[in-house]
């Protein structure tokens, strides 16, 4: 837990700073930070909010109203009503005492049901409590809108545990649009959002965030997943490859998309499966 003192101490970053990508995985909140940073001697107005939202991202929405008040997630945000038009007017003041970076607290009932359901060791490396010291970790991030319950936690070891962290970390960037995908039910859905969310923004999709959204087990294929999206769900998507440094690069270009099954992508993969194996049968005969 970060020391309240320390946080008082800490200077504000500047409103045009690269630590406000950092901390909100949110383009909006982000932008939201800068906002109330830029506005501290003349606190604004969440209309005024509204109106400088959508001249950087083109909407205000109940949502547009919410990135606002997650700022508050790592600053402190005071509201009040102003004096003369009585207008509610937000206010950044400092560091937030309790950043929602910090490490959520996990009950002891929920940490022995962890333990009990999936095991006394690391997910990643196998390692147990002689090896090693344990750690509960969140399977999808808080930041990305994972949830502290049964599902969505699992054991690793403290390396493992601190290595996903500055892994995870690194993606901040796409943050958003990881959050956006990530929680759909089965790995179509969350691979297909994915691209959509980068498309509506007029980018291509990196192939490495392609395999963190699609959460297979360890039968499933993210490829073979893109490729039924294309040939058996009916979405145009093609690949780019680029080469710099003797590096090579993947990304995805989504150029159209079709709605989803009513019966679920699930479903409408395995109905194929099945009558392409009984047209299989039929010209065998």
């Amino acid at each position: 837990m970060t020391d309240t003192n320390e946080m008082n101490e800490r200077p504000l970053p500047e409103w045009d700073s690269a630590e406000i990508d950092i901390l909100f995985t949110s383009r909006e909140t982000a932008e939201a930070a800068r906002f109330l940073l830029r506005r501290r001697e003349n606190p604004p107005t969440m209309d005024e909010w509204i109106v400088r939202s959508r001249e950087v991202f083109g909407k205000g929405n109940v949502h547009t109203q919410r990135r606002l008040r997650e700022v508050r997630d790592h600053f402190k945000v005071d509201s009040y009503r102003r004096e003369g038009d009585g207008k509610w007017v937000y206010k950044l003041v400092g560091w937030s005492e309790t950043p929602a970076g910090d490490n959520v607290k996990i009950s002891p009932k929920l940490q022995a049901e962890v333990f009990t359901v999936k095991g006394r060791f690391c997910a990643m490396c196998g390692a147990g409590p002689k090896d090693t010291r344990l750690q509960i970790d969140h399977i999808v991030p808080r930041s990305w809108g994972g949830k502290t319950e049964l599902d969505n936690l699992e054991p690793l070891c403290q390396a493992h545990n601190n290595g996903k962290k500055a892994f995870f970390k690194s993606l901040n960037p796409y943050g958003e649009a990881l959050a956006q995908a990530i929680h759909r039910p089965n790995p179509w859905e969350r691979i297909g959002e994915l691209l959509r969310a980068f498309a509506d923004k007029g980018e291509f999709t990196p192939a490495e965030l392609i395999q963190i959204v699609a959460r297979d087990t360890h039968k499933g294929d993210p490829k073979k997943r893109l490729r039924e999206l294309r040939f058996v769900l009916g979405w145009d998507i093609i690949s780019h490859r680029t080469k710099e440094n003797g590096v090579t690069t993947v990304t995805y270009e989504l150029r159209a998309s079709r709605p989803w099954p009513t019966e679920g992508a699930p479903e409408a993969i395995k109905r194929y499966e099945r009558d392409r194996k009984r047209r299989k049968e039929e010209d065998g005969d």
